[in-house]
């Protein structure tokens, strides 16, 4: 079935099921006058996006401190969410159609009044959020989903410009009466405390797409290097159990006497364990990914990569002086016969300069300067590699 039939028929069904009276009551009072006590709010999708959510959610039980707030997550996230302090309880759901109904009957026991979608997959949330009785809907629409249920919404925001995504989901929640100035994201589950043995450099080598990962060859160059650079200096791989293969590929290029200094937690953690994994680096080198956002909430430095994403909407948005960002702005209408992968036009010497200065950063408590060969403006034949830093 295509999308748009899809969004079709869940019309049609919110419609039957609001003209029936079952779901919608009449309104007493503007919304962000009201005193909300049961709240559901939908965060289903990855890792990342549920971090970029974590401002809202704080925001909303700031706004609501005697709610009962439900929150609707991805199975997947279920260890990280499930300590979240801000919730009462939580139900997973894999936003699938075939798993809606049960879904349904488990947030219509919680009778929600208010559903606050941050991220989650249409037109399944809408259904989900009405057929619980949900009087009033909120959503943050994406860009890539198709329009025509706006007409349901009491309120949306849009990420369709170059706003950062975190904003954009607190501009939603603003419009309840919520406090927006905090805009730093939290983590639920806490890390374990401890000092690090050595200076460890993470390296989350995957992505959620393929076209967001670095290559792997520009990861075994930056390794050698940074090796070579400090007899102290010593690697963490990160990454998923579908990353093996990454990192079969990355151990292969390193010498033994290098692999020795390499610890792989590749497809070995938990989400807490990774937490308290990413805690313990100096730095770490990552696309644009779920552990990225970790390491941002954890004050942890990190050099993000990025290409086909945007670093204006997904990137750091908060402790900027600890994290430096190269962007590869080109253009796609390449030569034939040109290399595809954007990413490979960020180079492993640029990501090096940044990475040294981050750990400088760190050793001295201060922010340092990029060397001279990774400062903005650098150029090469078919792109332009930018680094964005406040340091």
């Amino acid at each position: 079935m295509s999308k748009q039939w899809k969004v079709w028929l869940a019309n049609i069904c919110i419609g039957a099921y609001r003209l029936l009276s079952i779901g919608r009551n009449a309104a007493c009072s503007p919304v962000r006058e009201q005193k909300f006590s049961r709240l559901v709010v939908f965060s289903t999708t990855a890792l990342g996006d549920f971090m970029l959510n974590t401002p809202a959610i704080r925001a909303l039980r700031n706004r609501y401190p005697d709610a009962r707030i439900t929150l609707v997550a991805n199975p997947r996230n279920r260890d990280l969410v499930s300590a979240c302090p801000y919730v009462d309880d939580i139900v997973c759901w894999d936003h699938k159609a075939k798993s809606i109904v049960p879904t349904i009957w488990r947030l219509r026991k919680r009778k929600p009044q208010l559903a606050v979608i941050l991220h989650s997959k249409g037109p399944y949330d809408l259904i989900a959020a009405v057929f619980a009785g949900c009087s009033y809907l909120f959503k943050n629409i994406y860009d890539d989903e198709l329009p025509g249920q706006e007409r349901w919404l009491e309120a949306a925001t849009w990420t369709r410009d170059e706003g950062h995504l975190i904003q954009s989901k607190l501009d939603l929640v603003g419009q309840l009466g919520c406090d927006t100035s905090n805009t730093e994201m939290f983590v639920p589950a806490r890390p374990v405390t401890g000092a690090a043995p050595a200076s460890i450099i993470g390296f989350q080598l995957g992505a959620s797409q393929p076209v967001r990962c670095w290559p792997i060859e520009h990861f075994i160059k930056l390794a050698k290097a940074l090796l070579a650079e400090a007899e102290d200096t010593a690697i963490a791989l990160i990454g998923s159990d579908r990353e093996r293969s990454l990192e079969t590929r990355f151990m292969a290029g390193l010498t033994s006497q290098e692999r020795q200094r390499v610890t792989s937690y590749v497809g070995r953690t938990t989400l807490p364990t990774l937490i308290t994994v990413i805690q313990r680096m100096k730095v770490l080198v990552t696309g644009d990914t779920g552990p990225l956002h970790l390491a941002i909430a954890l004050k942890v430095r990190t050099v993000s990569l990025f290409a086909t994403a945007s670093p204006k909407k997904t990137g750091p948005y908060q402790d900027t002086a600890l994290h430096k960002v190269l962007h590869v702005a080109m253009d796609w209408r390449q030569p034939a016969g040109e290399p595809l992968h954007p990413m490979a036009y960020i180079k492993a010497d640029e990501v090096l300069h940044a990475v040294v200065a981050s750990m400088r950063g760190a050793e001295t408590g201060h922010p340092q300067s990029l060397p001279a060969a990774a400062r903005p403006g650098q150029r090469t034949a078919r792109s332009e590699v930018a680094v964005l830093a406040v340091s």
